[in-house]
């Protein structure tokens, strides 16, 4: 059974795409809301800031996977990308998008987010809120990811 396996925030870091690689299975579907490669204001001087490596790593997946640009990313680096995009996953109508700009939820049932590096869970107006906070550098609580499936979401610290 397919689960939606949520993250954001890697920013660039090998270490931790390679962590989340490790949990990632065959049958999921990759969520990335945002500044995976972070590349805007680029980590030069630490060697684990590899975003060539995540980027060849993330098109040679062949797992379903979806990715919407955050702040930090910069489109020429992986052209053909969204600011937000929609997708339906066991009946519900879903809205990913970084989170550093408000969208209107609409008509969608689950909106994901990134941005924050906070995780958090929650319900308002009837609506699912999921930001998975962030693997590399969390600023409340411990690195995390997040996973949905048969309408429960969890944080698991990576």
């Amino acid at each position: 059974m397919s689960r939606l396996f949520i993250t954001a925030d890697v920013h660039g870091y090998y270490s931790v795409w390679q962590s989340l690689r490790g949990k990632l299975l065959a049958e999921d579907i990759l969520i990335i809301a945002g500044d995976f490669f972070g590349n805007r204001y680029p980590c030069l001087n630490d060697p684990d800031y590899q975003p060539e490596n995540l980027r060849r790593e993330y098109q040679d997946l062949t797992n379903q996977k979806y990715y919407v640009y955050g702040n930090c990313d910069r489109p020429d680096f992986f052209p053909g990308q969204q600011y937000e995009l929609s997708f339906v996953f066991e009946q519900k109508k879903i809205l990913l998008h970084h989170g550093d700009n408000t969208l209107p939820a609409g008509e969608h049932d689950i909106i994901i987010t990134g941005h924050t590096h906070a995780a958090e869970i929650r319900e308002a107006q009837g609506k699912l809120y999921i930001n998975p906070g962030s693997p590399s550098r969390p600023r409340s609580g411990a690195s995390s990811y997040a996973v949905y499936a048969r309408g429960e979401a969890q944080i698991w610290n990576l």
